[in-house]
């Protein structure tokens, strides 16, 4: 997909967000350091943790007038569950527009991402995972470290094609999440989005809006592993194909209204 020219104010306002982002993170991880010190010991599943991450996530999103986040069917992803959540990958801002549902999971990352000062403690603080591309341990460890998340009770997010899509089509989804979804006995609960590419092209830092755009986070129907008796291939299949319905509706129902910077007429949740 190409890129649209990035004008001056757009330029500016890029400079302008991405060292707001560093700014706050780092306020926002000093503020909440002690508090978190004192609950850790009564917080096994981390809670106040994540809680504290998506709410920063959230006022960086109320912080810029070029974008607003729409949440659909968030009631689909119940408290008392848990589920191994997949999503597709379109834009460094996906994580961002995820962080909407205001929902209890926990992310798989690359590892590198902890190592980034202040966004990456506080990534470790709340018990996301971390895991090294192509490493065979490193991916055990992950392994590992889900099945005792979804033990506690808490969601495990993935995104199952590995790396942002350069196009409108979904990348090859990899096994990990459906083979965890098989051995765990979770759900699997599949998560599209649409207009973040446009907020946030993936081989750029610079945003290419011109008007506020409303993009769209639309939870499906959860979908049982014993439907499939417990198989990770056709659990993946099964997923990738209402995946793929459910987006060709979204963008239909956006292009009949106008497209992204037409707001819908209801949504659940907006941030």
């Amino acid at each position: 997909m190409s890129t649209p020219p990035h004008s001056l104010r757009m330029r500016l306002f890029s400079v302008w967000f991405w060292g707001y982002l560093m700014a706050s993170v780092t306020a926002f991880w000093f503020a909440v350091l002690i508090p978190w010190l004192v609950i850790l010991p009564f917080d096994r599943r981390r809670r106040f943790s994540h809680w504290y991450a998506y709410t920063w996530a959230n006022h960086l999103q109320l912080a810029s007038p070029y974008w607003r986040i729409l949440v659909e069917h968030g009631e689909r992803m119940r408290a008392d569950q848990a589920y191994v959540l997949v999503c597709n990958h379109q834009s460094s801002g996906d994580i961002l527009a995820m962080f909407s549902l205001r929902k209890q999971f926990r992310w798989v990352a690359k590892r590198s991402l902890f190592a980034v000062p202040f966004l990456g403690w506080m990534m470790a603080m709340a018990g996301y995972v971390g895991i090294k591309r192509g490493d065979k341990r490193s991916r055990e460890r992950m392994f590992d470290k889900c099945r005792r998340q979804l033990e506690l009770g808490n969601t495990i997010a993935i995104f199952p094609e590995g790396t942002r899509s350069t196009s409108r089509e979904m990348r090859p989804f990899k096994s990990g999440a459906f083979v965890l979804a098989c051995k765990t006995r979770k759900p699997i609960l599949p998560v599209i989005m649409e207009g973040t590419q446009q907020t946030l092209p993936r081989e750029s830092w610079v945003f290419t809006l011109h008007a506020r755009i409303y993009a769209i986070v639309r939870v499906l129907e959860p979908i049982d592993p014993a439907e499939v008796d417990y198989n990770p291939h056709r659990l993946m299949l099964r997923t990738r194909e209402a995946m793929e319905q459910a987006l060709e509706q979204l963008r239909a129902e956006i292009a009949a209204r106008g497209g992204l910077e037409v707001a819908p007429p209801s949504s659940n949740q907006s941030v």
